[in-house]
């Protein structure tokens, strides 16, 4: 078997075997908890994520049928017993056990906040810098040959320097973040652990720090202290300094360094083996009652009402770490350093300072377009007929309407390969559109500048003479869809692909392959706003990008490249336009549709039509949101159809020992996707912002 082959065998069993076990066990006993270490975790806790009855699923996975199946084939080809892989990952899920998680304690926001502003003047420091070098290599100024050690020791200098030294102040209060993690293991097996790793210190360098502390009253924990200014000796100082060969720069990151340290704890709670890391121990801490913990905590009581359900894994993160992970304001950083480094550039003779307004308005547009709200959340994955996942809270969605009820997704065909669908807020669209024209103009600059800089009087023509004749009529054609389709258009779009359309009738191929095969069918749907607007728009257009195709160099005269004329079909809900090409039908035929509340682009005028009358017809399913549906079962059949229509016809095509020997592999690889069903998922809002998602997933028979 050839490693393609392989990798296409995993990929599809991996999917599949993600979800097996998920059909087992549904009747099991009703836990007591749930979520398991949670209910001794504070209540400050700011991140933690959890896995549950992981020894559990992955002995259901080596019962499965799929699993049995992989196991013989691997051992078909390639000659190997492997029964002892057949309960999968076998020994390591004795460290996972029933309950296990890891998460981030108080005060790990804050080390983010100061990471993210350490990173965005390094980011403008660096550019600046880079700049000079950059300026030096095209011979524009500063040294001819750019020395890579003195462009990181002008880098440190810059940014322990800049900001009257905040820069270096926070670099200082930087420490690890309060880690913690554990697990249940065996029964007596996490006393035995903290013993094993007790037994270690002996053997430990003198200038860790060993001791132990009390959590819970009288519950003991080791604790191994490294401080950073122990560890860097004067050897390690003299050499920093002679690597950097500056004195004053070398005392400044010894300053940072002697200020950091880490601590490592261990121990044993309720069973589980504890770990813990940070600057000290003082996150390791427990709490005696539930009521007292972490479960206690709001979201929670979301998670908690999926304490029946057969429990695989929860999160929860509080809105604190979640905003210092969404460094927005990181866009207009990034910004402000490209125009620094744009303002240094005309020193060596590049003038790009038309370029300066639009770069600073750029970044203001992106972090106005990513402006979006921030929550705690916490999500539950759970087994029922395959994976679930349910979470509450968190980013929303930029650029989504989520009051607004969807019209495309509730009259789709329950069997239709793919879905995606969303209601915009006009306000993104505007917003969009002021991005892409100043992206526009910040590309005709560089691009008119870097011809300016290559010195090519050639170049410079040609550029002129492209720029002369196309960029009055693209910006027509811009302003024709700024100003007229999307004014036309509503704000509701989603695509949809489904698996069933005919064979386009091509003379010379095969006629029972047009008969029985069958091809995707892709529409593209929008609402809309002004019907008026988009035929105005289209009879503008036409014109102009016949303007445009006639002017591209090469052409006879009087031969140019001009758009046919379109023709039109008026159907029961929808009006469809065409041009008239060669081998199509009902049912192949690229079109624009259009009435007024819908907009298609279709590879399909019969499938633009049967949307647009399930759309048309009245339906009480109120869906709301971002949606998006993958039906794998319709793909493996259509894969598997069109398959056993190439064996059966194999004489037609005439296939060699290469053609049979990847049919048959694609045979094996469709048994294995036999089990993977259908992926839904869905963002929406009610009173805060919800994801709910289902991997329906089967064993193999």
């Amino acid at each position: 078997m050839n490693c393609k082959i392989v990798k296409t065998l995993l990929v599809v069993t991996c999917l599949n075997l993600c979800g097996q076990a998920f059909v087992y066990s549904q009747e099991d006993e009703k836990e007591k908890k749930p979520f398991g270490f949670v209910s001794r975790m504070p209540q400050d806790t700011e991140i933690i994520y959890g896995l549950r009855h992981f020894e559990q699923f992955t002995q259901e996975i080596g019962k499965s049928n799929t699993w049995k199946k992989l196991i013989e084939l691997f051992e078909l080809e390639s000659g190997f017993d492997l029964s002892e892989v057949a309960e999968p990952w076998g020994s390591a899920m004795d460290l996972v056990g029933e309950d296990a998680f890891f998460g981030f304690g108080n005060g790990t926001a804050k080390q983010l906040e100061k990471l993210n502003e350490i990173n965005d003047a390094y980011n403008k420091i660096s550019l600046k810098v880079a700049g000079s070098q950059m300026l030096s290599a095209l011979g524009l100024g500063g040294d001819d040959e750019p020395d890579p050690e003195e462009f990181m020791r002008d880098l440190l200098q810059e940014l322990l320097s800049a900001n009257e030294g905040k820069n270096a102040k926070l670099m200082q209060e930087l420490q690890l973040p309060s880690f913690i993690a554990g697990a249940k293991v065996g029964k007596g097996m996490s006393a035995q652990l903290v013993n094993q790793l007790s037994a270690l210190e002996a053997d430990l360098p003198p200038f860790v720090l060993t001791s132990e502390f009390k959590v819970l009253g009288d519950q003991k924990f080791r604790s191994w202290s490294i401080a950073a200014k122990d560890v860097f000796d004067d050897s390690a100082r003299e050499q920093m300094r002679e690597a950097i060969g500056d004195e004053d720069l070398a005392a400044k990151l010894e300053k940072i360094i002697d200020t950091k340290k880490v601590e490592l704890s261990f121990g044993s709670i309720d069973g589980h083996v504890i770990l813990g890391i940070g600057p000290d121990h003082k996150h390791i801490k427990f709490a005696k009652s539930e009521e007292d913990s972490l479960l206690a905590v709001s979201d929670f009581e979301f998670a908690k009402g999926y304490g029946e359900k057969k429990i695989l894994a929860y999160n929860y993160l509080s809105k604190s770490a979640l905003t210092a992970f969404y460094a927005k304001d990181s866009f207009k950083a990034m910004s402000d350093s490209i125009v620094k480094l744009i303002e240094s550039m005309k020193e060596g003779g590049i003038d790009l300072t038309k370029a300066v307004p639009l770069m600073k308005n750029f970044g203001n547009q992106i972090t106005k377009i990513v402006d979006i709200s921030i929550d705690s959340t916490a999500g539950v994955l759970y087994r029922e007929n395959g994976l679930k996942w349910a979470s509450v809270g968190g980013y929303s969605v930029a650029g989504i309407d989520s009051s607004s009820s969807l019209k495309l997704a509730p009259n789709v065909p329950k069997d239709a390969f793919f879905l995606l669908n969303a209601v915009e807020d006009p306000k993104y669209r505007a917003s969009g559109i002021e991005i892409t024209e100043t992206i526009a103009e910040l590309l005709h600059i560089i691009g008119s500048s870097a011809v300016k800089i290559q010195g090519d009087e050639d170049a410079g023509q040609i550029f002129a003479m492209f720029d002369q004749m196309l960029t009055p009529k693209i910006l027509k054609v811009w302003g024709i869809m700024k100003n007229k389709v999307a004014n036309g258009l509503g704000s509701e779009g989603g695509i949809v692909v489904d698996l069933k359309g005919s064979m386009p009738k091509v003379p010379g191929f095969p006629a029972v392959f047009i008969k029985n095969g069958k091809l995707p069918r892709v529409a593209v749907y929008n609402s809309v706003k002004n019907r008026k607007l988009l035929s105005e728009a289209w009879d503008e257009l036409v014109p102009v990008i016949n303007e445009i195709a006639a002017a591209v160099p090469g052409q006879e005269p009087g031969q140019e490249f001009q758009l046919p004329d379109s023709l039109s079909s008026e159907g029961k809900n929808v009006t469809t336009h065409f041009m008239g090409l060669p081998f199509v039908s009902n049912d192949f035929l690229p079109s624009l549709s259009i009435s007024d509340e819908m907009f298609f682009l279709s590879t399909s005028k019969k499938f633009t039509e049967d949307l647009a009358a399930s759309i048309v017809k009245p339906n009480e399913e109120k869906i709301t949101g971002l949606v998006m549906k993958v039906r794998f079962d319709s793909l493996t059949q259509f894969a598997g159809n069109w398959l056993t229509l190439v064996e059966e016809n194999n004489e037609v095509i005439a296939p060699g020992d290469e053609f049979i020997e990847i049919a048959n592999s694609v045979r094996k690889a469709l048994s294995f996707a036999a089990g993977i069903k259908v992926f839904d998922y869905r963002r929406y809002k009610e009173n805060r912002w919800r994801t709910d998602w289902h991997f329906e997933v089967k064993d193999i028979k």
